[in-house]
């Protein structure tokens, strides 16, 4: 029974200590979130830039792959070896290199083993279009080195696996990433598959290309004259547009069973299938469009080296700038798919088809796919993706019953459907600030200062000057044009649910 004489305690007594104890916890929550974002940033750094692989050095065993072999072929083709390009002395230096690395190599290959290595200088002609314009190319005497490893019993005609990568680089550049890392990967990769013993059930040919920088010309020599090109079943492209790190998959196909395989077999997995998608927008190409677009359509991935851009195509692309583990990340992975692609039944299967709808009943839709941190890959099907893209439609287009449940009325449900669908508008205004707003603030910039790019070697710079900016356009339409917390949320969410069920439409 309560005691009439004793005085009551105020409210925030009562309450353990008021607004203090509500802005002790706060300060908590953002601590630890502060933290946990922290750290989650910390393991996505580590991981981009393969900081989780251990180079294996010169010394290895020989049934493993070494970056610091491979750094050792590297060397000798961008200090000992300058000017890889056309023209250049050492573009021709560079090929007698790889040529009696490879002869090295057949020479004390097993009996077990086929091993054809050969010189070649291609000559044609072709059309392109680039950059939206038509260009026209003529060549003559390109020089490419090419290997063929297979069983003893292989016969020239058996369906073949290609690796390709080009030894020129461009001009002004050692090329150390672009491509040197490339041919010398391939040189420890070829090296072994015979030190290991492994014999390919299907023959494997490494195309050593001399002329990639000058419009794609060794990869279409190759393709239109060689006596293998025939063979090639499927094929993967290596490339570096950076000087490490993630090793992404950036183009696969025709079909979708290249990146199912790679899904299934690469030790540490970097692919996203949206890369494909934004592959159309960057003023460049690869020896990928020759093998699966242009002059055939043999299946394959282009995997390319992503990071570090700033040294691209520059004279600051040399071997102390490589990102340490990159390398061994790669090797790795193209020693499990070479192994996979040889052994797959889909390569057999695909080359049977001879009309291209034929081809179409076996595979012809591009697949849903991308990696976590390099530990595992999400990967499902266009007709699944149809289905799980619609779930988050369908939710929101309940969304107005689920919330007024169980008091729902005409009027009620239409408010709340007014509300999400200008909540989408509104949140579909902010994205477009957010991309407009950094692009003006960028021009601006230039008006003040010569160096245009600096930001783009200093990712610490590219986050001030892009973040913030794009975080303000994002909020402005919210904070001009208020509404509830719940037309804000849904709205985003309906936004990004139709996004996301369109693109998986036009895969």
């Amino acid at each position: 029974m309560e005691n009439p004489a004793s005085p009551r305690r105020p409210a925030a007594e009562e309450g353990g200590g008021g607004g203090g104890g509500g802005a002790a916890e706060a300060a908590r929550v953002l601590l630890a979130l502060a933290f946990l974002y922290g750290a989650m940033s910390l393991l996505a750094y580590r991981v981009i830039h393969m900081r989780h692989v251990a180079p294996l050095g010169p010394d290895a065993p020989p049934a493993e792959f070494s970056e610091g072999r491979v750094l050792q072929h590297l060397r000798r083709l961008t200090v000992d070896i300058p000017g890889r390009q056309e023209g250049n002395p050492g573009l021709e230096a560079a090929a007698q290199y790889i040529k009696g690395q490879l002869d090295g190599l057949a020479a004390r290959a097993g009996p077990e083993y086929r091993i054809e290595v050969e010189e070649t200088l291609v000559s044609g002609s072709f059309s392109m279009i680039f950059l939206r314009h038509r260009v026209t190319l003529t060549y003559r005497n390109h020089k490419n080195i090419v290997m063929r490893i297979s069983s003893n019993v292989s016969e020239d005609e058996d369906l073949s696996f290609m690796v390709n990568g080009h030894f020129d680089s461009p001009l002004g550049s050692p090329g150390a990433a672009d491509c040197g890392s490339c041919v010398a990967s391939m040189l420890e990769l070829s090296r072994l598959i015979i030190d290991s013993g492994w014999v390919p059930s299907q023959p494997v040919i490494f195309l050593f290309n001399g002329a990639e920088e000058l419009f794609l010309l060794g990869s279409h020599g190759f393709i239109t004259t060689h006596k293998w090109n025939s063979t090639i079943g499927a094929f993967i492209n290596i490339e570096a547009s950076g000087s490490g790190g993630a090793d992404l998959v950036c183009q696969s196909g025709p079909g979708s069973w290249p990146s199912r395989i790679y899904a299934q077999t690469a030790k540490y997995p970097m692919a996203n299938s949206v890369a494909q998608d934004m592959f159309g927008i960057i003023p460049g190409d690869t020896d990928y469009r020759i093998f699966a677009e242009d002059i055939t359509n043999i299946p394959g991935l282009d995997i390319i080296f992503v990071l570090g851009g700033y040294f691209y195509h520059t004279s600051y692309d040399t071997v102390e700038n490589l990102f340490p583990g990159s390398i061994q990340a790669r090797g790795e992975n193209l020693f499990n798919l070479v192994k996979a692609f040889t052994n797959s039944s889909m390569l057999l299967k695909w080359n049977k088809q001879s009309s291209e709808a034929a081809r179409a009943k076996v595979d012809d839709l591009r697949a849903i796919f991308f990696d976590y941190l390099t530990w595992f890959m999400v990967f499902y099907s266009r007709d699944f993706s149809l289905v799980l893209h619609s779930l988050p439609v369908a939710i929101f287009v309940l969304a107005p019953l689920f919330l007024k449940f169980p008091n729902i009325t005409l009027k009620s449900w239409s408010l709340t459907v007014v509300d999400l669908v200008r909540g989408m508008l509104l949140h579909t205004f902010g994205v477009i600030l957010a991309i407009f707003i950094p692009a003006v603030a960028a021009a601006v910039r230039l008006l003040f200062t010569k160096n245009a790019m600096n930001w783009f070697a200093h990712p610490y710079l590219a986050f001030f000057m892009f973040v913030p900016t794009s975080l303000a356009g994002l909020f402005i339409p919210r904070i001009i044009w208020g509404l509830s917390e719940e037309a804000h949320f849904w709205g985003a969410f309906g936004l990004y649910s139709l996004i996301t069920l369109v693109s998986s439409e036009h895969l």
